[in-house]
């Protein structure tokens, strides 16, 4: 009996350790996925900025120099911005090193001179990813525009806005404009979620004003981090590989109305041609999701995955529609992928917004198809 007892004992960890030893292995080269994230906070949203916090304090060891110019820095002042000066409310949960502050134009925009009202070459139209959310000049997308092109540029962008809003926003604030173009940027990870049955008139872009006096970049992160907590954090990193594969036996919407983006599209070619605005981009952003699944590339099985499956029809849709109504359309994918760690453009390799290098790399796709 007793050799019995001791054989399933050697035998049960034996799986154990197989199933350790193929897990590791399916992680190092099936997934790029970080899937911590989602199973510390278990969709509790209420949490979410607090867990978020101390998973970057786990893997924040030391600090990043960001580089970055401050509105209290005299070359700042001398760009003459007009409006409130306004805080991100996003560095704890993004870089996890220093806050969002800049200084608004006269409409709640990020730092365009008023003069650009009146007159710019491009327009710059999307959400958070346009505005550059959580990263301070000059490491933000107008910025490295400008610095890479002869080109003037008036930042729309704005964080929670989808494209119908976005093109109420084109619509409203740049009927008097004299531009040459826009640059329409629609990011894939939710830029569809919200459709023009939901977004009657403008927003006031007045959320997130601060004092001056009260501008503090630098962050104090506090929150005591358990060993249970870092158990957690571990054991879904570890099951981050099965987790991929798991999602090869699971069924994706269609993500895009294409009835109501073709609506909108037809609202903003009538706005443009009245205009006589004839140089259009519509430039896609792939999503974390997307990216994240990277490795699958090596095995050729990236475009069977069925998530890749429904963002690449997303993307055909926006493409073809876009096209339709007179957009060039610049597909940023192998800008993304062609790096060594496709990753490293968001903060901790996790599901935030772009850091420096992710804004480097799409103004890259931007600045390609302007110089060409």
């Amino acid at each position: 009996m007793k050799k019995i007892i001791f054989l399933n004992l050697i035998i049960f960890l034996i799986f154990i350790a197989f199933f350790f030893i193929c897990t590791l292995i399916i992680n190092s080269q099936i997934s790029g996925q970080p899937r911590y994230w989602e199973i510390v906070h278990k969709k509790n949203y209420q949490n979410v900025r607090e867990n978020k916090e101390k998973i970057i304090q786990i893997k924040n060891k030391n600090k990043i120099n960001q580089n970055y110019l401050s509105i209290f820095d005299e070359s700042y002042k001398k760009l003459n911005y007009s409006g409130e000066y306004k805080i991100g409310n996003c560095g704890s949960i993004e870089n996890g090193n220093d806050e969002l502050l800049y200084q608004a134009d006269k409409h709640g925009f990020r730092e365009n001179q008023d003069y650009r009202y009146i007159l710019s070459d491009y327009i710059l139209l999307g959400d958070s990813f346009t505005q550059s959310i959580c990263e301070n000049k000059p490491n933000d997308l107008k910025s490295l525009l400008l610095k890479k092109t002869n080109f003037t540029y008036l930042n729309l962008g704005m964080e929670a806005t989808d494209y119908a809003e976005q093109a109420l926003n084109l619509i409203h604030y740049t009927k008097d404009t004299n531009f040459e173009g826009v640059i329409y940027l629609f990011y894939e990870g939710n830029d569809y979620e919200q459709t023009s049955d939901k977004v009657k008139q403008i927003k006031k872009n007045n959320e997130n004003q601060i004092k001056k006096k009260d501008a503090i970049y630098d962050l104090d992160i506090n929150h005591k981090i358990t060993n249970f907590f870092k158990f957690k954090v571990w054991f879904a990193e570890f099951i981050r590989g099965p987790s991929v594969l798991l999602k090869f036996f699971k069924n994706y919407d269609n993500l895009l109305d294409n009835k109501d983006y073709e609506y909108v599209h037809k609202k903003v070619k009538i706005f443009l041609d009245q205009k006589n605005v004839k140089n259009r981009l519509l430039v896609y952003i792939p999503s974390w999701q997307k990216i994240s699944l990277y490795k699958l590339k090596n095995f050729g099985i990236y475009n069977n995955h069925p998530q890749i499956l429904q963002l690449n029809l997303l993307k055909n849709n926006v493409k073809e529609i876009s096209e339709k109504y007179g957009f060039i359309f610049i597909d940023t994918d192998q800008y993304f992928f062609n790096l060594e760690n496709p990753l490293d453009v968001f903060h901790y390799e996790l599901n935030t917004h772009f850091n420096k290098r992710g804004n480097e790399t799409l103004a890259s796709a931007i600045i390609d198809k302007l110089n060409n």
